[in-house]
C-alpha cells in the first residue's frame, strides 16, 4: 500500500495524468488526408461515436502519439498511437438533409480504415 504525505494526496489528485507518449513510428496520415473510419462494433469500450464508425472525414491535425484507451481498458496495455483532428461533415454523419455544419473528433490510429478519395469535407 502507498503511503502519501498530505502533500503528496494533494498532488495526486490535482495533477492531471499524462496520456502522451514518444513513439518510433511515423504518422501514417497528414493533415488535407481524406480518411475514412472503421465501422467497428466491439463488446467493450470505443471512444469512437457510433455516428462517426464507417464515415469519412479530413485530418485536422495530429496531435501526437496518445495511449489508446480501449486497449487500456480491455488488456491493461498502453498500446500508444497517433491521435488525429479529423472534421466531419453533418451530412457524412447524419445525411444530405442535415444542417451545413462540421464536427470535429479526436480520432486514435486505430479507428482508422485508410485514406479515402472521395471523403465529404465538411
Amino acid at each position: 500500500m502507498n503511503t502519501y504525505s498530505p502533500q503528496g494526496y494533494l498532488d495526486l489528485i490535482t495533477t492531471p495524468p499524462n496520456y502522451h507518449r514518444d513513439i518510433e513510428v511515423a504518422p501514417q496520415y497528414q493533415p488535407g488526408d481524406s480518411i475514412i473510419t472503421h465501422n467497428l462494433n466491439p463488446l467493450s469500450h470505443t471512444r469512437l461515436p457510433r455516428y462517426a464508425r464507417g464515415k469519412k472525414g479530413v485530418i485536422v491535425a495530429n496531435y501526437g502519439a496518445c495511449v489508446f484507451p480501449d486497449a487500456l481498458v480491455a488488456e491493461q496495455q498502453e498500446k500508444p498511437q497517433y491521435v488525429y483532428l479529423v472534421k466531419f461533415s453533418a451530412a457524412e454523419l447524419w445525411g444530405e438533409n442535415s444542417d451545413n455544419f462540421s464536427v470535429h473528433l479526436s480520432v486514435w490510429s486505430d479507428y482508422i480504415q485508410g485514406k479515402s478519395e472521395d471523403a465529404a469535407h465538411g
